[in-house]
């Protein structure tokens, strides 16, 4: 993790000061030695990060490492953005303002000396790491070689746990359906999962079965593990084939690299094989590791267990991809059974051992490995006290235990040890989120960005990949390597929320919270804390049901002037306090959301966090836009969906010439017009009416994507929108040049057309969801042509009150999957065309008359339209 803060630190200070230098008289060369010190440390960190759990010294070097580097960014970024927001002006600006208090003497001594005193510090502890022993791995390779070993070590002990299997006979079937079908061209099957699910167990099983014995002339069982050596596998393979004597895997081993791998591919030519690869963790291991397998097909098979889904679909895209699942509440149970209790004579002791178990296993999550480690513990417990104080224990039980060869936090860290430098900031972050959260990604992606886990893309490249896509990947990524679980998915197929699992969350938690990374608290709890906890960077604040309100006077942050990012989660009745703002002015990631106490004032000195960039009060009742958030310059989202209704907005945006995702208050009122014409790095406009914005003539929003206003808005580029909301009467009927080609989401509400323009909406080449909500229109008739709607998948259409007749002719809506009719009380039937679309899966009728339900319900006479729908739903026609 200090490779991933100090790697991010080096980059930005390079591009805020090294590029920018000639405006820095005074104190460039300290700059420019500082980050040719931090440079120099990144190449010893790879190596002291893996080894930290070998000595406390090394652990306690690289936290102190990864505190210098965050001092170093604080100092120099804190200069430069309050001279900023002292002078205004735009972020181009910084530097050359930076340079002019540099002028004055006190000041460059200031900076200068603090530079010189981490430059200083940080050296001395690249000269400790060099005497211990720790290896700069840009000259002399990865390191951590021993430490690597073991890990690979550990891991092949865990494959034994075949003795104590439940809940794996139709995942057993399914690989079995696959590995002895004779099939041509598929050759490889992937067992897909996080830590701990149990695909090597798995494996076993399929690997021991009788079936895949009378089978396959001869099987091979090779782990891989995190360091891939590619010669040890490939002798492993051939010693399993051939069972060869003492001396005949000498000549092996004696052998050149492409001599074992010819006589592999020699001996597996010959044979029809089956070969396991046991814990294979990137698509470069398999690239490596195929040359030995022959190609032409002999009805041979591969089957790989991985934590990452890439590996799998690179290995054969045409294979085939087991996901494995978590135990279910009775699989859960079947298997500490098995381990802690079926054997047992006592029949009161089982009773009282049945309920206490129970209890416990609801922190295992359903993760096999951690009901094995439960199960272990609780069979060498033979009395009901010895069990309540298992209980008592458990969380701590699952993570430390006497005797054992390991825990499952070891096995979770090696998927977080394997992750690339840039994803274990963006995995920790997650330890912010309270259990079972679902977490919409969207705000994840732009706290990531906030945070500058995410660099800044230079658009001027040419390529339209934004920040935004970037963090989708990093999330996808993680996802992938089966890290974060995949909650909802939105209406455009992208992902709309994610989670991770109980027992990966309390890894990330105490990982992040070992790394200093992240603090989590009680509200009732902070005063407590602050006495013993040093430098908090990230702070996350959970409010409980059972909290006692009346104990607290509000939120207290004290001295915490280190802090990154406050996440606040819950609902309280608590008000801002005066002056508590301005001693955090480090904070990037603001989120305090949810308070619902009336008429809440948020101070003015909220525009002391020149360093914010993001800033979400969505769902609070405040009722003020205090003009001093024009001081907030860096800002990159501002979320105020605010409860209130009547809220005076300020026209301060156009200062924020970062901003890239704006949520204004969903009713406000302004005394001048608000000006955005210079936020050109604009993605998303929420709840703005044209009529409340000044814009320049020649100005265009080129990088919207998300619009969401009170009627169409021709100021932004038709080509760049894909979800557009319009909730207000439209004059006319719009032309298709109106909308973007791009479009893929349409919601019309309050437009009171009258007309609905189907004959233009049907054109829109890209659109997917169409949702046409109260008085979108008053006509009475509506018509699908043939041909139209070529991608829509989704169709609304509520308290439409006019609607009378909707015909649909055969050729249209080929791709509708989802069809909503609600409240059209003048609507008397389905169109007969709906029997044509054979790709709807699921109609929802909801409050529509108790007749139009009886036409078409089975039996109706209007159900031989809708037939062939799997999924036909009613709600409240009665």
């Amino acid at each position: 993790m200090a490779e991933s803060v100090v790697s991010g630190v080096v980059k930005r200070i390079g591009d805020l000061l090294i590029q920018e230098a000639n405006f820095l008289s005074g104190v460039s060369d300290q700059v420019e030695l500082l980050q040719t010190e931090l440079k120099l440390m990144q190449g010893f960190l790879k190596d002291a990060d893996a080894r930290q759990e070998e000595s406390e010294t090394v652990r306690q070097w690289v936290s102190e490492i990864r505190e210098l580097a965050y001092d170093a960014d604080d100092i120099i970024g804190t200069y430069a953005l309050t001279v900023a927001s002292r002078r205004g002006g735009g972020i181009k600006k910084v530097l050359k303002r930076y340079a002019c208090i540099l002028d004055e003497g006190t000041t460059v001594h200031m900076v200068g000396s603090e530079i010189a005193k981490i430059k200083t510090k940080i050296s001395n502890l690249t000269t400790g790491l060099q005497t211990y022993g720790i290896r700069a791995s840009l000259i002399e390779g990865s390191g951590a070689s021993a430490l690597n070993e073991r890990q690979r070590e550990q891991r092949q002990t865990y494959s034994h746990l075949e003795h104590d299997v439940v809940g794996f006979d139709d995942d057993v079937n399914k690989l079995l359906d696959f590995l002895l079908k004779e099939e041509e061209g598929n050759r490889v099957a992937s067992i897909c999962g996080m830590g701990g699910l149990g695909k090597t167990t798995l494996a076993k099983m399929v690997y021991n079965h009788h079936e895949v014995k009378q089978h396959f002339n001869c099987r091979a069982w090779v782990f891989i593990s995190q360091q891939c050596q590619r010669r040890n596998v490939w002798e492993g393979i051939l010693f399993s084939l051939l069972s060869p004597s003492e001396k005949e895997r000498k000549k092996i081993r004696d052998k050149k690299d492409e001599e074992i791998v010819d006589q592999l591919l020699q001996v597996l030519k010959e044979k029809k094989y089956l070969v396991i690869l046991d814990d294979i963790w990137n698509t470069e291991h398999w690239d490596i590791l195929c040359k030995a397998f022959p190609v032409k097909d002999t009805g041979s098979k591969i089957l790989l267990t991985t934590r990452n889904r890439d590996v799998a679909l690179h290995a054969d895209p045409r294979g085939f991809l087991h996901n494995l699942q978590i135990l279910n509440d009775q699989k859960s149970w079947e298997l500490l059974e098995k381990i802690a209790i079926s054997w047992r004579e006592d029949s009161i002791i089982k009773t009282n051992m049945d309920w206490l178990g129970n209890e416990m296993l609801k922190y295992c999550g359903g993760l096999p490995l951690a009901i094995t480690v439960l199960g272990g513990l609780l069979a060498a417990k033979h009395t009901q006290e010895e069990w309540e104080d298992v209980h008592r224990h458990v969380k701590s039980y699952l993570n430390v235990q006497e005797g054992l060869q390991f825990n499952k936090d070891k096995v979770l860290a090696l998927s977080y040890n394997e992750l690339p430098c840039h994803l274990k900031p963006c995995f920790l972050y997650l330890g912010h989120f309270p259990e079972d959260f679902e977490i919409p990604t969207t705000e994840l992606v732009r706290m990531w960005m906030a945070e500058g886990f995410i660099q800044k893309i230079q658009h001027e490249t040419g390529s339209k990949d934004t920040m935004e896509d970037v963090g989708e990947r990093y999330l996808r990524e993680l996802v992938q390597r089966c890290m974060v679980l995949v909650g909802k998915i939105n209406s455009l197929g992208r992902i709309k929320t994610c989670r991770i699992h109980d027992l990966m969350r309390d890894f990330c938690v105490s990982k992040a919270q070992a790394e200093n990374f992240l603090q989590i608290t009680n509200i009732c709890s902070m005063e407590e804390s602050e006495a013993h906890i040093g430098k908090i960077r990230r702070l996350a604040i959970n409010v409980e049901l059972d909290d006692d309100y009346l104990k607290v006077k509000g939120i207290k942050f004290n001295e915490h002037s280190y802090l990154r990012s406050v996440l606040y989660f819950g609902q309280l009745n608590l008000p801002f306090k005066e002056s508590r703002f301005k001693k955090f002015k480090l904070l990037r990631v603001l989120k305090l959301e949810n308070f619902k106490n009336y008429h809440i004032k948020l101070p003015e000195d909220i525009g002391c966090l020149i360093h914010l960039r993001f800033l979400s009060l969505k769902y609070s009742r405040v009722n003020n836009v205090p003009s001093s958030m024009g001081n907030l310059r860096c800002l990159q989202t501002l979320d105020l969906r605010y409860r209130n209704h009547d809220v005076r907005v300020p026209n301060v945006f156009k200062k924020m010439e970062q901003l890239r995702h704006l949520y204004l208050p969903y009713k406000y009122r302004i005394s001048e017009k608000l000006e955005v014409g210079n936020l050109c790095y604009l993605q998303t406009l929420v709840n703005v009416w044209p009529k409340k914005i000044r814009l320049p003539t020649s100005f265009t929003f080129n990088r919207l994507r998300v619009l969401k206003v009170g009627s169409i808005f021709s100021e932004a580029d038709p080509d760049i929108i894909e979800k557009l909301n319009v909730r207000s009467y439209f004059e006319g009927s719009p032309e298709v040049h109106q909308f973007s080609s791009n479009l893929a989401k349409l919601t019309l509400e309050w437009t009171q057309l009258e007309e609905i323009p189907m004959a233009t909406l049907e054109k829109l080449p890209n659109l997917k969801i169409l949702r046409l909500l109260m008085y979108a229109f008053h006509g009475k008739n509506m018509v699908c042509s043939e041909r139209g709607f070529p991608q829509l998948q989704s169709l609304v259409l509520s308290e439409l009150c006019f609607l009378e007749e909707w015909r649909v002719e055969e050729g249209a809506m080929p791709s509708l999957c989802r069809l909503q009719i609600e409240n059209c009380y003048e609507l008397k039937t389905i169109p007969d065309g709906l029997r044509f679309v054979t790709t709807l899966q699921e109609l929802e009728i909801k409050r529509m008359p108790k007749t139009f339900k009886d036409r078409v319900n089975k039996g109706g006479e209007d159900f031989c339209k809708v037939q062939h729908v799997p999924s036909l739903v009613f709600q409240h026609c009665d």
